[in-house]
Formats: structure tokens, sequence, C-alpha cells
């Protein structure tokens, strides 16, 4: 487009007033009055596919750019060539108790060959250079990120004039863009260039750069791997006065009144031609900047508006703290409003990572400065890319989770391999381990003694595909997943072995837990058989493909049959040395008492099995968060978050205030709000997580209630007694039962503190299971005051305010009209219909 038609397209927005953002007065900004220091101390923007962190600096601004397919190279096939031949030795040394000499042989032969999959890598660094000092005037600097409108801004004033410069990552039009304008006449000079380097010292992995026209350069390169991957980013400069022209690779702007940037790229990952298809991009761009921002905006609304969350009001003191004072403080006060944002910063970053036909978010979202980062910023799939994803169905954003659909298949095309050459086991099963790449790599990650002789991830995996269900209804989804959930469990029909009467898996591990042998209080081991998180995996699973046959009608009994029989030899679940859920086959003392990992409780958060219903087992549960937080769990990010979701689950809102004010306070960068994740740049994991880690304090949908009135599972009826109120009848369904209603749980966690300080709250727009959505208004004293529930597919729901246990009656009663009342209150839904609930 020529610069003359670019110049026509900024007519209608000149003489916009260019003035202090006052982020202060905003309840929806994250705000600093300094540019970051650090990288992870940007703003981080993103449509799903392009990623950008924004430092905000004055005269040499350095966004640094991501393309979610840009890893370090092609599919390695990485299968230990060994590994198949050497199992049964493995297996036998585990059930003989002889484990360092287990970990020993599978360290070389049991790990992958090479040891990693490939990792996640940075692309380039967008520089803009401003023809102006780097000092701001009278303090008059200022940041930002808006939530509410994914906008990014920079202002500052230099002797006495103005400089605004906004950032957004539009998915509708695919690009990143910037618009740079001042309240001075011809007062916009820039320089914009694009490096493959972020030190700008070498040209690394960069095979060309130009100009393109009068207006535009492209560069590109690849990620030095054999084959690898090209990509190629350019940019465009729009302006309004004076002149845009290039020199050699740079495009300058000359005493413009305003001008937009815009930056596309692509990779072989999508595009055949990357360079072609970049400059096709940028010279099509017809729509001006207010067009793209408004569509831009309206589009992110769409996701973000559908959840309002107020813990209530801050003081006047906190809101005019910067987000880097309100981190200051928020471990020693609690502050509602910053409390709010950091929940919405999440879901943020989720619509900015996961769009559908992009990748899944990675262990840093889809930021990354460094060629090399720390764990690689793959998918670790022992917890973190399963964290990313646990905000999607609670906090209404079913639809961002394609992307994990995507590569869960992406997982099974690659695992049905490795289960046959690795394991023997051909069957048409699928296995993953503790991580996996954008190619869907399901051999053996690492040679580390605390994660990698794992093979259980498969089924963590599909679990989500079967909550996607119980959140929406969507039998057509649960079909089209199905064969997912019969691959991860034909492996494990294929591989379990037998173990003192029990079918186990061996070799595997307590995900990231060790234990001292018997008679050996020195050497720290993991490797194991029939750990607890694999019957709590095998239990969720079985149970699962075993009510999705019967749902869809599929037929599929004999395999049903089969994995029922298998579960029914699975290891119990028993109490362990320290009145804790035992983590083990069996009872050892643990190495790392303190350790963030809560493998032996996935049951109880992410899974359902454990509940209030069975009393024995839920305070063998409770027992071993409260024994892990005396020892120093909730330490990093992602620990407090999953510390916070288990505090909801176990009704305790004393650790859940713990687990909070811990990660808020303690564990973000202060400007950006990103977990810290030492020693990586950044873990997005607890960013994502959190926010559904704090719902569990409000509002809980995990439990049923058996419609054949009797209890099913493994839970035994009648754990508690009750009145002669007929709620007493009800007893708990679990997974595997088709004859079961959810039950929704209104304020079953909230720390009283947190209403008080805020003076009571609201949330609008959850989500439950059943196909439900959820809003609830609380008091100072964390009491109800109203909920509304509206249902989406219709059907019979139950509800309950507090923690009382199924079974029981001696809860608070609460009321609908058409429904009467009762601690647990019984609604008969119609499709769109909408059910006040109150206080009897």
């Amino acid at each position: 487009m020529s610069v003359l038609v670019g110049a026509l397209l900024l007519g209608q927005v000149l003489g916009q007033a260019v003035t202090p953002p006052s982020s202060k007065a905003s309840s929806t900004r994250l705000w600093s009055t300094s540019s970051a220091v650090n990288w992870n101390n940007s703003y981080l923007i993103g449509n799903g596919r392009l990623g950008g962190a924004v430092p905000g600096n004055i005269a040499s601004e350095l966004v640094y750019l991501n393309e979610d397919s840009f890893w370090s190279g092609e599919f390695l096939y990485r299968v230990n060539q060994d590994a198949r031949s050497y199992m049964p030795e493995i297996q036998q040394l585990v059930r003989d108790g002889r484990v360092v000499e287990a970990t020993n042989l599978a360290d070389i032969a049991y790990t992958g060959t090479p040891l990693s999959t490939r990792h996640y890598d940075t692309l380039a660094t967008w520089e803009i250079t401003m023809n102006h000092s780097s000092v701001a005037t009278n303090g008059s600097y200022e940041r930002y990120l808006d939530i509410d409108d994914a906008t990014s801004g920079v202002y500052y004033d230099i002797n006495g004039t103005a400089y605004f410069r906004e950032y957004i990552a539009s998915q509708p039009a695919g690009v990143l863009a910037v618009r740079i304008a001042s309240n001075t006449t011809g007062a916009v000079s820039l320089q914009a260039h694009i490096r493959r380097a972020p030190d700008g010292s070498l040209n690394r992995f960069e095979d060309f750069t130009r100009r393109v026209g009068n207006d535009t350069m492209v560069m590109g390169g690849n990620d030095a791997s054999y084959p690898g991957i090209q990509f190629s980013a350019g940019t465009r400069v729009v302006a309004k006065g004076g002149s845009v022209y290039a020199i050699g690779d740079t495009v300058v702007v000359d005493h413009a009144d305003e001008a937009w940037l815009y930056l596309q790229s692509w990779t072989t990952y999508r595009r055949d031609d990357p360079e072609a298809a970049v400059l096709s991009d940028l010279a099509a761009i017809e729509k001006t900047y207010p067009e793209i921002r408004a569509e831009h905006v309206a589009d992110y609304q769409s996701y973000a508006h559908r959840v309002d969350l107020s813990f209530g009001n801050s003081s006047a003191e906190q809101r005019n703290m910067t987000t880097p004072q309100r981190v200051a403080a928020a471990n020693s006060t609690f502050d509602p409003e910053f409390t709010s944002l950091f929940f919405q910063f999440g879901r943020y970053m989720l619509i900015a990572s996961s769009r559908n036909g992009t990748l899944a978010a990675n262990l840093q979202g889809i930021w990354n400065s460094l060629m090399d980062p720390f764990w690689g910023s793959k998918y670790t799939t022992n917890i973190n890319v399963e964290m990313n994803y646990w905000p999607a169905l609670v906090t209404n954003l079913a639809d961002l989770q394609g992307p994990l659909d995507d590569l869960i298949t992406a997982t099974r095309d690659k695992g049905t391999n490795v289960s046959a050459a690795m394991y023997g086991v051909d069957n048409g099963g699928f296995v993953l381990h503790h991580n996996t790449d954008m190619w869907g790599d399901a051999a053996p990650q690492d040679n580390y003694i605390y994660s990698t002789w794992w093979a259980s991830a498969a089924p963590w995996m599909v679990f989500h595909q079967m909550e996607y269900y119980r959140f929406t209804g969507d039998t057509a989804y649960l079909r089209q997943v199905y064969p997912n959930l019969k691959s991860a469990a034909q492996f494990f029909v294929g591989f379990l072995s037998d173990y003192e009467g029990y079918k186990v898996v061996n070799p595997t591990m307590s995900p990231e837990n060790a234990y001292y042998p018997p008679n050996d209080n020195t050497t720290a081991v993991a490797i194991t058989l029939g750990a607890t998180m694999d019957t709590e995996l095998l239990w969720e699973l079985f149970n699962g493909i075993k009510e999705a046959n019967q749902l869809l009608q599929l037929g599929d009994d004999a395999f049903v049959e089969q994995l029922q029989a298998l579960e029914a030899q699975l290891p119990p679940y028993r109490e362990n040395y320290f009145g804790g859920l035992q983590e083990w086959i069996h009872d050892y003392q643990e190495a790392i008492p303190g350790i963030d990992h809560l493998s032996p409780l996935w049951a109880a958060y992410p899974g359902n099995q454990i509940t209030s219903y069975n009393m024995t087992l839920f305070n063998l549960a409770r027992e071993t968060l409260n024994h892990r937080l005396q020892h120093g769990s909730a330490a990093g990010g992602w620990g407090a978050s999953w510390c916070t979701a288990l505090s909801g689950r176990f009704f305790r809102p004393d650790w859940a205030t713990h687990c909070i004010t811990h990660l808020l306070g303690t564990q973000l960068n202060p400007d950006s709000l990103l977990n810290s994740g030492a020693p990586s740049e950044f873990q997005a994991d607890a960013n994502y997580g959190m926010p559904a880690g704090m719902m569990e304090l409000l509002l809980q949908s995990h439990e049923s209630i058996s419609t054949a009135g009797s209890s099913s599972g493994y839970s035994p009826p009648g754990a508690y007694g009750g009145s002669s109120s007929a709620n007493q009848s009800l007893t708990a369904a679990f997974t595997g039962d088709v004859n079961k209603v959810p039950l929704i749980r209104l304020l079953p966690t909230v720390p009283e503190a947190f209403a008080a300080a805020g003076g009571g709250g609201y949330v609008r727009g959850l989500r439950a299971r059943g196909g439900f959505e959820v809003g609830i208004v609380w008091d100072a004293k964390a009491g109800l005051v109203s909920a509304n529930i509206t249902s989406l597919v219709g059907g019979t729901v139950y509800v309950t305010l507090g923690d009382t246990p199924i079974g029981r009656n001696n809860g608070t009663a609460i009321k609908a009209d058409g429904a009467g009342s009762g601690v647990f209150l019984k609604l008969t839904t119609q499709v769109g219909k909408s059910y006040a609930i109150g206080n009897a």
C-alpha cells in the first residue's frame, strides 16, 4: 500500500488527545511508573499464535516476539532401541526391591535417545527506536496493561511534548500492532527493525533481512536444527504527515503526526513459504488501526466479559499503589481489587495464548525470550500443561480448550508407536511420559530420578476431555474423543503387571517425590511400582470409559468388563505412617515431605473420587495436605495454586488464605504479575492455575448425587449419618455411574477475612458441571446474599450451601421459587431458564 493511501487511512484519527493514562483510577490495569528492567517484568500481549513482551522502554523499545510453532526443530524419534528388551529386567529389579539397580539400568535403557524433546524457541525482537531523549520529564512516565480491553500502553513527556504508544495483538487481524502518537505536530520520528538475536550482537540463525518497497522490512531464518523449521517476520509502517521510507533493512519515519506499525510472522509449520505469506498479509492490511483495534477489543471481550468477579472494595491507599507496590503489600494485607485483577489476568493469559487453530499454551504460555529456555518451555504433562487449562471450563472459556485437544491427538499419534516399540504393547494403546512438544513426542524426557520413570500422563490428559463433557453436556464431543480415552486405557491393559495380588504400573513413580528404601535413610529413590497416583488416574480413566460407553450406547461392553476386572485389582488406599494417604505401594518414609507436587491427592483435585462422602478417605487426604504445608509445601507458584484448589475441596479457608497470599505476595514478578518460576524466566502454570483454585472456594460441582438410591463407585454407603430429614436418603454417585445428577456447592470455602476486608463480593458467569452458569453474591461474613443458576442444557441438579456432606442434614437451608427449601435443594430445570437461590 502506498504512503499516500496510508496517510489517508490515518486521517480519521488525527487530533486524538495524548493525555496521561491515570491508571490508578482503573481497577483493570497492571501499571508501573518505570519500564521493565528484566524481560519477565514486561507486559504480555498475544493473539494465541503471536506473542509479544513489551518492556515499555522510552527511546529504544524492544518487543520480544514469539510465534507458537517456532520450536527447535522437526519431530525427533527418540525411543531407546534397547528399552523393550531391558524392560522386564527393570521391572524385576523393582519387584525385588533393588531400586537403586533398577534406577541405574533405567538411566541407560529407559531414557530417550537423545534425552530431550524439541524445545520452544524465541523468534526475534521488534526494535522501535524513537528519535528523542531516553529520559522522561518530571516523573511523567507510565505504562500499563489493561485486562479489560487487552491493550498495553506507554506514556511519557519529554520537555513538554507528550508521547503515547499503544500495543495490541489482534486475533481477528492476525497481527501485532502499535500506535504511536504525540500531542505535537510532526513529533513522531522513529526507526523500525526486526532482528533474530535478542541482544543484537549477532545475526544468529538469521538468513536474510531486507526492505520491501518504502514502508516494509522482512527478515527470516531457521531454528539451527536439521531438518529445521524456517521462519519469517516482517513489519510495515503507515504514518500521517512527515515521511516514511526504508534504508537497508530499516523502516524510517520522520516528523510524522502519528504512526501505525504492524507485525506478522509465519513458520514452515503452517506456511510453505513464510516470507511470501508475511509480505502478502502485511500488504493486504487495509483497515485503519482504530478499526483493527475495535475488532480486537470486541473479540477479546467476547471471552473476557463472560465472568465478572469482585472480592469487594480495596482501600483508597491500595488503589493509589502501583502494581509493584501492591505485590509488595499482598503478603501481609488482603487487597480485594488486586486479587480480582490477578484472577482476570490469568484468564487474559489463556485468551492470549490458546485459540482454536493455535498450539496449546506451553510452560511459558507463548512467551519466551531465550533460544534455550530453562525446562525447554515445553509441555510438562505431570502437572503443568494440565494446570494451564484448569480455568478453561469453570471460568467460562471452554472454547479455548481446542488446542489441548489437538495436543492430545498428537501425543496419541506418536504414543501408540512408543507403546509398541518401548513396552511391547501393540494393541492400539498410547503412552505419554512427563513431557511432550508440539509434535506430540511421547518418549521419556530427561534423565531425572524424580520425573522420568513415569508413563501415566495420558490418563491425566484425557481426563480434561471427560471434564469438558461434564461441564457442557456435549455428547457429540464425547463421542469424538472417546477413542482417546480408550487408547489411553488400552496401554495399561497391556502394561499392568502383577505384584502381591495387585495389578500395578511398573516401573512408575509418584511425581515428583522420592522415598527412602527400607533400612536406608540416606539414599533417596523415586522409581517404584503401584504408586497411589496411578491407582487414582486409572480408577478415573477406567470408570470414565464405562460411563461414556453407557451414555453413548457404544456397545463396548467387553472392553469395559476387562477394565472393571483390572480396576478391582488396583492397590487400595491406605493410611501411612503420619496419618495421611499412603503415597507408595509400601509405607515408605518420604524424602521430600514439603514437595510442591501433590501427587497422591490427585483424586481430590483435579479428580473427584475423594470427597467428604467418605470421611475416612477424605480425612487421610486432608492430613496429607496438612503435612505437606507443615513442611513448606506450596512454596512455588504452581504448588500454591494446586494447594488453593485442594484447600477449597477440603473446606479449609485458612490453608487457602495462606496459599493465595503467599503466591500474590512472594511468587510474582512485581510489575508483570508473572509467576516467577525460578530458575526459568517465568512459569505460566500458576497464572493459569490460581484462578481455577480460587473458584473452588466459591463454587464446586465435582460431586454427584445418585438417582438410583444407592451409592456407586468405591465409596461405602452410610459414611455419614444424619437426621430424619429426607436429605438423609441422599447418596453419592461417582465416575462410572450414569444414574446421577450433579451437586452444586455455593460458597464452600470462602475465607471470612477476605470477605470482611472487601465488604462482601460477587461472581457472575462461572460454569458448573451439568451445563449450568452460576452467579453468587456474598456478604462481609462470607454468607450467602443470593445466587442465580441458569440451565444451559436442562436437567436436574442439587444445590447446597457450604460444606455439608452428601447424606447429612445439619447445614444451612436454602430456597428457590417453585422448588421449596432444604439443605440440599433439588432443581428440575428447563433450558435457558434461571433460578434464584436465597436463604430459607
